[in-house]
């Protein structure tokens, strides 16, 4: 009885977390674990990181907020820095794409005008 009720209380955090997290939307995804073995549970919550290189550095900027990560520009942007994100490109990032880590995790990037 009592693992069946672990099962399920475990079953039920992991809905709650996919509805307040979002489920996947513009092609991130978001894994959730759930471990309800025991008296307490283990929940690991990880994020894809999306493909950013070769996409101008507005639409790289918007797929990172969507995604719940800080973007920093660790090369490139001239003197002033990207004035106009459209004319610049996103030449490397790290971590790369299809890495899964921890929401709100920093991605970096360097980018060359277009």
């Amino acid at each position: 009885m009592k693992l069946a009720l672990a099962g399920a209380a475990g079953f039920f955090v992991g809905v709650i977390l996919v509805l307040i997290l979002g489920a996947g939307g513009g092609g991130e995804t978001k894994t959730v674990t759930v471990s309800a073995s025991g008296k307490g549970g283990t929940v690991v919550v990880t994020t894809t990181v999306p493909r950013l290189v070769g996409e101008p550095l507005d639409v790289a900027s918007d797929r990172v907020d969507r995604s719940g990560f800080q973007l920093v520009i660790d090369s490139g942007g001239g003197l002033f820095g990207p004035l106009i994100d459209s004319d610049w490109e996103v030449k490397s990032q790290d971590p790369a794409a299809g890495e899964k880590v921890a929401p709100g995790s920093t991605i970096h990037v360097d980018i060359d005008r277009r």
